[in-house]
């Protein structure tokens, strides 16, 4: 009987949270009598033409949008990656990162719809579970990444 080692739990866990992302934005947009992706589009634009924004700020507007989007459909790639136990691409993994740090995408899927669903809206908490499983996500993938797959040399020496 093989039994799962922790590098493979970790990614099945991490997977797991980019599927649950992945649904709770499309069930969420769905919910709202939206299109997933373009009612979000449309909106973003019909909006930022009211704001009457141009230059720097207005470019910053639209990036911060746009790397929200990104991180969104990024999440089908991430999900299959764990879940496959494929090779995670550390350049991927770190530029996700960073988007979800510009746009507060939580990689605990679970935090964004428990205050969601329990009407709690702390923003110090929030920001506070949002750095925790950031922390989190990042130490359990390198640690991963590191340990958790035997190296040549340490078969070897057995």
């Amino acid at each position: 009987m093989k039994i799962m080692n922790l590098r493979n739990k970790i990614f099945i866990f991490w997977g797991v949270m980019d599927v649950l992302a992945l649904l709770g934005y499309l069930f969420f947009s769905m919910q709202s009598g939206n299109v997933p992706f373009y009612s979000d589009i449309s909106a973003f634009y019909s909006n930022y033409g009211r704001l009457g924004v141009s230059g720097v700020t207005g470019g910053l507007v639209q990036l911060m949008f746009f790397i929200n989007i990104a991180l969104i459909i990024s999440l089908i790639f991430s999900a299959w990656s764990f879940l496959a136990k494929k090779n995670i691409n550390m350049i991927f993994f770190v530029v996700q990162e960073i988007a979800r740090v510009c746009s507060l995408k939580c990689s605990v899927a679970l935090i964004p719809m428990m205050l969601h669903l329990t009407g709690f809206r702390s923003a110090l908490v929030a920001i506070v579970l949002f750095m925790l499983s950031e922390a989190l996500k990042i130490g359990s993938v390198v640690w991963a990444k590191r340990n958790g797959t035997p190296r040549a040399d340490a078969a070897l020496t057995r």
